[in-house]
């Protein structure tokens, strides 16, 4: 048995239609793309090193004004440590004419309850000194 064949069908030819034209697309070649993408990456690569070495920069200035606070710091301890000396505290103390007091002395002050006060009157208290701050 054989099988039939299909018919087949025959397309008209192709005719050019005249006031129909079309553009042509642009076509990238593939070697414009890979060296756009060679430049892109190089302008990236320099904007990098841009901006660490700003970065660079700064952690310096920084390590410069901890270095000038660092001194400071030990200037200062070390100074502290001078006013402390107790040779020294000794020397002050017999020019000064200071002795320590041959007995003790107690002091008691009532104690005021909060209840025994006026509050108005240490809202007052309380305001005048606030405002008398500058």
């Amino acid at each position: 048995m054989t099988v039939p064949q299909r018919r087949v069908e025959r397309r008209p030819a192709l005719e050019v239609l005249p006031g129909a034209s079309r553009r042509p697309r642009y076509k990238i070649s593939h070697w414009v793309l890979f060296g756009l993408a060679v430049v892109i990456a190089f302008f990236g690569l320099i904007y990098s090193r841009i901006s660490l070495d700003r970065s660079a920069f700064e952690i310096q200035e920084l390590e410069a004004r901890i270095a000038i606070q660092e001194d400071l710091h030990w200037q200062l301890r070390y100074e502290l440590a001078q006013i402390q000396d107790p040779a020294r505290l000794e020397r002050e103390i017999d020019q000064l004419g200071l002795e320590y007091p041959a007995e003790r002395i107690s002091l008691e002050v009532p104690v005021i309850g909060v209840d025994e006060l006026d509050p108005d009157y240490r809202w007052a208290q309380l305001k005048a000194t606030l405002s008398a701050q500058p």
